[in-house]
């Protein structure tokens, strides 16, 4: 293209740079609504929840060593202070098991879709590949 073309149909030019953009939006949509796409979002979903489930393990570990090293020196620890950080563990601890909860919650959303938008003989390596926590047990499928 020359600088002459581009005066001359610079409407041309701008209108193929917004249907390539919409292009390649509806593209992206699609594959998003597919269910390959489906299944790559709920995935997605389970790490993140596995990640933050991670997390509040972590801090109700640092929480728990905090409060019994708060209780080792209960003699020159505020009273105050004892109660605040047995408030943030039992907080922590809830924390914990609604992070814990979630991450079972998406787990389920991912065996749903595997079940739903798969064919049969694929669910067993799909499961295995996607699920690789999950163990093997006589239940039927639940949600």
């Amino acid at each position: 293209m020359t600088v002459e073309f581009l005066q001359r149909h610079w409407a041309l030019a701008a209108a193929s740079i917004l249907v390539a953009a919409i292009v390649l939006f509806a593209a992206w949509r699609a594959w998003l609504d597919s269910p390959r796409g489906r299944l790559y979002l709920a995935r997605r979903r389970l790490r993140d929840k596995e990640l933050e489930a991670r997390r509040q393990q972590k801090r109700l570990a640092r929480l728990s060593a905090q409060l019994e090293n708060l209780r080792r020196k209960a003699d020159a620890v505020k009273p105050i202070r004892l109660q605040e950080t047995t408030g943030a563990v039992q907080d922590a601890e809830a924390l914990l098991k609604i992070a814990d909860d979630q991450v079972l919650i998406a787990g389920n959303h991912v065996r749903k879709l595997i079940v739903e938008e798969f064919p049969p003989k694929r669910h067993e390596r799909m499961r295995s590949k996607y699920l690789p926590g999950e163990h093997k047990d006589d239940k039927p499928f639940s949600f």
